[in-house]
C-alpha cells in the first residue's frame, strides 16, 4: 500500500502584523490579544475601565516576544473609536488586523426593558462594532481583516433575551454587506458567534442560560452542565475562539470572507 505524504500545514503566523483587539482586558477579547501576540503580531489591547486587567495582557504579550500597548476608548462612544485608532496608527505606523470584540450582556422581560437600557445595550454591542469597522475601512491596509463579535444568541430564541440577541443579529448583517465595501482593498470581513465560553460574564450570567438553574450556581456548576450536553465533554474557552481569529487573521484564511463562524461545539444553551 502507498501512502501520500501530505505537505506541513503552514502556522497562522502572523509576524510584522499590527492588530486592534477592543474589549481585551478580560475574557474572549483577552485571549484573542495573548494569541495573536504568540503569533508574532504587534497588538493594542484596548479597555474601556480597568487599566490593570489591560497592563496584565500587554506584559504576557510582552513575555511571548511582541510589542503590545494599552489603549482607554469607550467603545459605545464613536469619538473615542477614532480616537482609538488614530492613537494606534501613530504608534506602530499601520494596522493590518481588527477584532471588533466589545459587548455587553443583558437579560431582561420585554415589560421591564427601559429605554435607557436599550440604548445602553445596543450603543456597545451595535453602534459601537459598527464604528469600528467604519475607522476600519479607514485604517486598514490593503489585504487586512476585519472580525465582528456576534453571539449564539443572536440563532437561538431565548426567553428574555431578546434585546441583546437583537443587538447581536445586527453585527450579522453588517458583516454580510461590508465584504462588499472593503472588497476592493482586498480585506475580509468575517462574524464571529461564540457559544458557551469559560469567561467572568458567563460565570457571572452563564446561570440564565440553563432551565431550571438559578443565582446560587457556581461557576463550576455552569460548566459541568455545558460539559454534559457537548460532544466533546467541556466547555468552550477563550482561546478555542482565538485560535479561530489567528487563522481568519493569517494568509491561511485569506479565502474566508463574509460568513458567520458559529463557533460551539453544539453544546447550545437550552430555553423553556
Amino acid at each position: 500500500m502507498t501512502f501520500t505524504v501530505r505537505e506541513p500545514i503552514p502556522a497562522s503566523r502572523l509576524d510584522g502584523k499590527v492588530a486592534i483587539v477592543t474589549g481585551s482586558g478580560r475574557g474572549i477579547g483577552r485571549g484573542i490579544a495573548i494569541e495573536l501576540g504568540k503569533r508574532g503580531s504587534n497588538v493594542v489591547v484596548n479597555y474601556s475601565r480597568s487599566s490593570k486587567h489591560a497592563n496584565d495582557v500587554v506584559g504576557e504579550i510582552a513575555a511571548n516576544g511582541s510589542q503590545a500597548i494599552a489603549i482607554q476608548a469607550d467603545i459605545s462612544r464613536p469619538e473615542e473609536i477614532a480616537q482609538l485608532f488614530e492613537k494606534a496608527q501613530a504608534h506602530f505606523g499601520h494596522i493590518d488586523i481588527v477584532v471588533s470584540n466589545s459587548g455587553r450582556e443583558h437579560f431582561g422581560s420585554i415589560d421591564q426593558i427601559t429605554p435607557e437600557a436599550f440604548d445602553q445595550v445596543f450603543a456597545l454591542n451595535t453602534r459601537g462594532q459598527f464604528f469600528v469597522a467604519q475607522n476600519a475601512y479607514k485604517f486598514l491596509r490593503e489585504g487586512g481583516r476585519l472580525m465582528m463579535m456576534s453571539s449564539i444568541s443572536a440563532h437561538v430564541g431565548m426567553k428574555e433575551h431578546a434585546l441583546y440577541a437583537g443587538s447581536k443579529v445586527a453585527v450579522e448583517a453588517f458583516g454580510r454587506c461590508l465584504t462588499k465595501e472593503f472588497g476592493h482593498k482586498k480585506v475580509t470581513v468575517n462574524v464571529i458567534a461564540p457559544g458557551g465560553v469559560d469567561t467572568d460574564m458567563a460565570a457571572e450570567a452563564g446561570w440564565k442560560y440553563i432551565p431550571g438553574a438559578n443565582p446560587s450556581w457556581t461557576p463550576e456548576d455552569i460548566s459541568k452542565w455545558v460539559a454534559a450536553r457537548n460532544p466533546l465533554e467541556r466547555t468552550g474557552k477563550p482561546q478555542d475562539i482565538a485560535r479561530v481569529v489567528a487563522f481568519l487573521a493569517s494568509e491561511d484564511g485569506v479565502w474566508i470572507n463574509d460568513y458567520p463562524h458559529s463557533l460551539q461545539s453544539r453544546e447550545a444553551y437550552i430555553s423553556v
